[in-house]
């Protein structure tokens, strides 16, 4: 399952822009850093300034239609399987690297990046999601 987290840059549906969840990162250093640009691997470019919110998308994780309504049944399913806690993890954990204000480590996803010592098991964690392994 490929993790997927939202920028909403505007009120209208096409203002919303899904990015894979490790460069969250990138993401939230974007919104600190307003006057600053940035290009995601899927090929969006976006000045900080212009990002509203940050969510996550659960429609392009577990690949259903944006224009899919989620409702109770959606939200147990993603819940049983966990979606809504790994991507919260990992928004936590691209949060704290934002904060850091490291530019070098923005080009390398969060799986490959350094942790400090409460982030080591959530670390653990993401790895083996990219990996394809069970958490």
């Amino acid at each position: 399952m490929n993790l997927k987290i939202k920028l909403i840059v505007g009120f209208r549906r096409d203002q919303e822009h899904s990015i894979d969840a490790s460069e969250a990162h990138k993401a939230y250093y974007l919104f600190l850093h307003p006057e600053q640009r940035g290009i995601f691997n899927n090929g969006l470019a976006i000045k900080g300034d212009q990002i509203q919110e940050i969510l996550p998308d659960y429609h392009g994780t577990m690949g259903w239609y944006s224009t899919h309504v989620l409702d109770s049944d959606d939200m147990a399913e993603i819940r049983q399987k966990g979606v809504d806690t790994k991507i919260r993890d990992l928004l936590a954990l691209g949060k704290d690297i934002a904060q850091r204000g490291d530019v070098s480590a923005l080009n390398t996803p969060l799986t490959l990046l350094p942790k400090s010592e409460p982030q080591k098991q959530i670390s653990a964690e993401m790895q083996k999601l990219y990996e394809g392994k069970k958490v």
